[in-house]
C-alpha cells in the first residue's frame, strides 16, 4: 500500500488518515485528480492495473490500465463533469470487475477528482468465462442457435457464448475473453471487422450484414450479423455487441440448388431447341403413316376392316395434332417465333373461323353464332388466329348442348375478343391451372382423351408474345367465357401505330 501527500490529499483528508484508509482496503482503489492522474492507490490496484507499484503514481489512468485505459479515462471524465457516480464493468486478464467511479467534491461543490473502486466479480458469468450449465443466463445464451459476443472499445473480446467459440475454433467460451480478431481470422478480415466496430462506436448506429465471408482459423465461414453499440447504464458506448448466424451450410445448399436449377434449365432449353429445329424430321414419319392409311382405306372394302382403318386414321390425326402442338409450344419457349404485327380486319377472321367450325358445332347439335364487326386491330393475323382457333375448339369440345358465341367489344383504344359457351364450365380454383402444359378438364361426360392439355398453354404464351392478355370467367354447369384482351385498335393515330410495332 502506498499513499502520497499532495494538494489533493490535503483537500480531502490528512495523509495519516488517508494511509490508514488505504491500508484497510482489500480491493483495487485509486484516487485521481480532475485530469485522471493517480494521486493515491491501494496495493491491490497494482494487480488490477498489471503494472509495478512504482509505475503508478502520477500516471494518467488512461495510459496504465491496458485495454481498459480508455474506458476508465472516459468514466473519470464523465464523473468529473457531471458530478454523479458511474458504474461500469470491465474485463482484465479474463477477470471481470464491477467498477464504481465516485466524484470527490470540496465544500463549495467543486469536483476535485474521483475515487475508482474495482470489485472483482466471482460469479460464473464473470469469473473466467461461462461455467457450462451452472448459470441460468449462460444456459440461455448457450442454447440459442446464434453466435453472441461482445467487445470493448479496442475491439478486444470480452466474452462470447458456446456457439461463437465453436464458429471461431476455440475450445470453449472460457477461451473467448482477451482474444482479438487477429487471433481468429485472416489479417484483412480482421481489419475489415475493426473498421466495422469503429464505425458503430463512432456513429452509435446498428449494422446488419446479410452475408459476410470470413477466413477464420477454424476454416472459411459465412456469417449473417447484427451488430450494435454496447452501452453503459449512463448510455456511454463501451464497446460492441453482436449476434451472428453461421449460414455457410445454408449457402452451400442454396448454391447446389441453384446449380441444379441452372442445369435443369439448360437441359430444358436443349430439349426445346431440339424440338424446334427437328420439327420437319418429326413430321415426316407421321405424314407417311397418314398417307399409307389413306391408300389402305382406298383398297379395303370389307366393312370391319374399313372401320379398323378409320381408327388408324383417327389415331394418326390425333398424334399429328399433338406433335404440332408440342412443336409450336417448343418454338415459343425457344424464342424462335417472331410476331409480324400489322393492321388486320378482325371481322374477316371471325367469320372464317365460324365457317370452319360450323360443321363440328352442327354435328353436336350446337348453335355457333358469330357477331359481325367491321373493326380493324393491330396484331399478328396467323398467331391471333391460332389463339382463337384453340379457344373455339375447346368451347365446342366441352359443350354438349346450347350454343357457342364469338364476338368482340371495344374499350377505347383496345378490343376484347370473347368466346362464350354453355358447356361444363371450369371451377374457379382451376383458373390458374388450365394454362399449364398437359392440364386437362375432366368430367363425367368428357374424358381426358378428348384433349391433350396443350392448347391453352399455347394460347397463354401467344397472348403474352403479342402483348395481349388472356382472361377467363366461368360457372360450373352453366358455361365459360374466354377473353383475348388489350388487342389494340388499328388506325387510332400514326404515333400509336408506331408504338405498337
Amino acid at each position: 500500500m502506498q499513499a502520497v501527500t499532495t494538494s489533493l490529499d490535503r483537500d480531502i483528508l490528512s495523509p495519516d488518515l488517508l494511509l490508514t484508509v488505504l491500508s484497510t482496503v482489500q480491493d483495487p482503489l485509486l484516487l485521481v485528480d480532475r485530469k485522471g492522474r493517480v494521486e493515491a492507490f491501494s496495493d491491490a490496484a497494482a494487480d488490477f492495473l498489471t503494472v509495478p507499484l512504482g509505475a503508478i503514481h502520477g500516471q494518467s489512468i488512461g495510459k496504465i490500465a491496458g485495454s481498459n485505459s480508455l474506458p476508465l479515462h472516459n468514466a473519470v471524465a464523465s464523473v468529473v463533469i457531471s458530478g454523479r457516480p458511474l458504474t461500469i464493468e470491465l474485463c482484465n486478464q479474463n477477470r471481470w470487475f464491477n467498477i464504481v467511479v465516485r466524484p470527490i467534491t470540496k465544500e463549495a461543490g467543486l469536483v476535485s477528482g474521483a475515487v475508482i473502486h474495482a470489485k472483482r466479480m466471482t460469479g460464473p458469468l464473470r469469473e473466467t468465462g461461462p461455467a457450462e450449465g451452472s448459470d441460468s443466463l449462460w444456459r440461455i445464451l448457450n442454447q440459442l442457435p446464434y453466435a453472441i459476443y461482445w467487445k470493448d472499445r479496442q475491439s478486444r473480446y470480452l466474452g462470447g457464448n458456446r456457439i461463437f467459440a465453436e464458429v471461431v475454433g476455440l475450445r470453449s467460451s472460457r477461451a473467448v475473453p482477451g482474444i482479438t480478431d487477429h487471433d481468429i481470422m485472416a489479417p484483412a478480415d480482421a481489419e475489415a471487422v475493426r473498421r466495422e466496430d469503429e464505425r458503430i462506436m463512432r456513429t452509435g448506429e446498428n449494422l446488419v450484414t446479410i452475408e459476410q465471408p470470413l477466413r477464420l482459423a477454424a476454416g472459411g465461414t459465412i456469417l449473417e450479423k447484427f451488430k450494435m453499440p454496447l452501452r453503459s447504464e449512463s448510455g456511454e458506448i463501451m464497446g460492441i455487441l453482436c449476434i451472428a448466424r453461421d449460414v455457410t451450410e445454408q449457402k452451400r445448399v442454396e448454391e447446389g440448388l441453384l446449380a441444379d436449377k441452372l442445369a435443369a434449365e439448360q437441359a430444358n432449353r436443349a430439349k426445346t431447341s431440339f424440338l424446334a429445329a427437328a420439327s420437319h424430321d418429326l413430321r415426316q414419319p407421321i405424314q407417311a403413316v397418314a398417307l399409307f392409311a389413306k391408300l389402305l382405306d382406298n383398297r379395303v372394302v370389307e366393312p370391319s376392316s374399313r372401320n379398323l382403318v378409320r381408327l388408324i386414321q383417327q389415331s394418326v390425326l390425333s398424334l399429328a395434332n399433338l406433335l404440332e402442338a408440342v412443336i409450336h409450344l417448343s418454338k415459343l419457349d425457344a424464342g424462335v417465333v417472331e410476331p409480324s404485327i400489322g393492321p388486320m380486319p378482325l371481322g374477316d377472321l371471325l367469320r372464317r373461323l365460324g365457317g370452319e367450325f360450323a360443321p363440328q358445332a352442327t354435328e353436336k347439335g350446337l348453335d355457333l353464332i358469330v357477331v359481325e364487326t367491321g373493326i380493324e386491330v393491330y396484331s399478328d393475323p396467323l398467331l391471333l388466329e391460332r389463339i382463337l382457333r384453340n379457344l373455339i375448339s375447346n368451347a365446342i369440345r366441352y359443350t354438349d348442348r346450347g350454343r357457342v358465341l364469338i364476338g368482340c367489344r371495344r374499350h377505347g383504344a383496345t378490343v376484347t375478343v370473347e368466346i362464350w359457351d354453355t358447356g361444363i364450365g371450369i371451377p374457379p380454383d382451376q383458373f390458374g391451372e388450365i394454362f399449364r402444359e398437359f392440364h386437362r378438364s375432366h368430367s363425367k361426360t368428357h374424358r381426358a382423351i378428348e384433349g391433350f392439355g396443350i392448347g391453352l398453354a399455347v394460347v397463354d404464351r401467344l397472348t403474352t408474345l403479342l402483348g395481349h392478355r388472356i382472361g377467363v370467367s366461368s360457372t360450373p354447369g352453366k358455361g365459360t367465357v374466354f377473353r383475348v384482351e388489350e388487342v389494340p385498335v388499328a388506325g387510332t393515330s400514326e404515333q400509336t401505330a408506331e408504338q405498337l410495332r
